[in-house]
């Protein structure tokens, strides 16, 4: 977790799964496990999340990986499939943010039809933040 906190511990861990759970209930397309189909094992994360900027609530759609995942086109295949389902589901937009350095999530996230939209802190972080919407 290069371009954020860092790992968690097994507290912050179990209430990050907790609220991705409570998500889930209400939007289909909430973060959810991505699953290596060759070897059953869950190899991160992808799907959308509530986060507060600039003074009202917005979905994030996010991922992540562990290291021996990447590359691998998971990320954009997992994305496909969740934003599918928000097409079916969901009428609005969803952001997407990305570390400016990281160039790997700036290919998956523009593959996946986000636009750049401007460059905001978030959290303490400055990422450019992506967008796209569904009508």
């Amino acid at each position: 977790m290069v371009f954020s906190d860092g790992v968690h511990d097994l507290v912050s861990a179990h209430a990050r799964f907790d609220q991705m759970l409570l998500t889930a209930n209400e939007l289909p397309f909430a973060k959810q496990p991505v699953i290596e189909l060759t070897t059953g094992r869950i190899v991160g994360y992808s799907g959308v999340a509530r986060f507060d900027f600039q003074g009202a609530s917005r979905l994030e759609f996010g991922y992540r990986l562990v290291p021996e995942a990447r590359g691998r086109g998971y990320a954009t295949e997992a994305g496909r499939a969740l934003l599918a389902l928000a097409a079916e589901t969901f009428r609005g937009e969803l952001l997407g943010m990305v570390h400016p350095a990281n160039e790997a999530s700036i290919r998956v996230i523009t593959k996946l039809g986000f636009e750049f939209w401007k460059q905001a802190e978030v959290n303490g972080y400055v990422d450019n933040l992506y967008r796209r919407t569904f009508r």
